[in-house]
C-alpha cells in the first residue's frame, strides 16, 4: 500500500519525492482524515496511510472578527480553508512553537511565524502570568503537556 510522509518540518512526502505543488498539497490536505486505526489519505480511489512527524497543517494567517457580540479570531489554513481558532486549544510546544486544534479537534496546526506574530498582538502579562486577551476576556496559555503531540494518538514515527 502506498504511504505518504509527513517530516518534523511539516513537508509532504510521497513515495520519497516531496509534494511541492500547491495545489497537489492541498488536496492532499483536503482528503486527509484521522480515525481510531490512524491518519490516512482517503479519495474514491484509493485509502494511503500518513505517517506523521509532526503536523501537516498550518495557520497561514489570522483575521479579527465578531461573532455573536464578541472578538474572535479566524485562522487561515494551508488548505484553503478557515475556522474560528479555538483559544482553549493553543498550546506553546518545548521549543516554543505555537499549536492549536483544528478540524473539530482531530488535527494540531502550526501557527506560521505571520500568524504567530498576529497572535502576539493579543499578548499581555498579568503577575508572571501570560494570556491572551480577546476584547474583555483572558485565555490562559498552556505549555506543553507532552513531548510528541501525536503520541496520545499512536501516529509515533520514529
Amino acid at each position: 500500500m502506498d504511504r505518504i510522509k509527513v517530516d518534523r518540518e511539516g513537508r509532504i512526502f510521497w513515495r520519497n519525492l516531496e509534494v511541492t505543488h500547491h495545489n497537489v498539497k492541498r488536496y492532499l490536505l483536503s482528503l486527509m482524515e484521522r480515525d481510531e486505526e490512524g491518519v490516512w489519505v482517503k479519495s474514491n480511489q484509493q485509502k494511503m496511510e500518513v505517517d506523521l512527524e509532526d503536523t501537516p497543517f498550518y495557520v497561514e494567517a489570522l483575521r479579527e472578527e465578531e461573532q455573536g457580540g464578541r472578538l474572535v479570531l479566524r485562522a487561515i489554513l494551508n488548505d484553503g480553508t478557515e475556522e474560528i481558532l479555538d483559544i482553549e486549544t493553543l498550546r506553546v510546544a518545548s521549543d516554543n512553537k505555537v499549536y492549536c486544534r483544528i478540524k473539530g479537534g482531530k488535527f494540531e496546526a502550526l501557527l506560521s511565524l505571520s500568524a504567530y506574530w498576529q497572535l502576539t498582538r493579543y499578548l499581555v502579562e498579568d503577575g508572571g502570568e501570560y494570556y491572551l486577551q480577546l476584547g474583555s476576556t483572558k485565555h490562559p496559555l498552556r505549555g506543553n503537556e507532552q513531548e510528541d503531540i501525536w503520541e496520545e494518538s499512536g501516529d509515533e514515527s520514529e
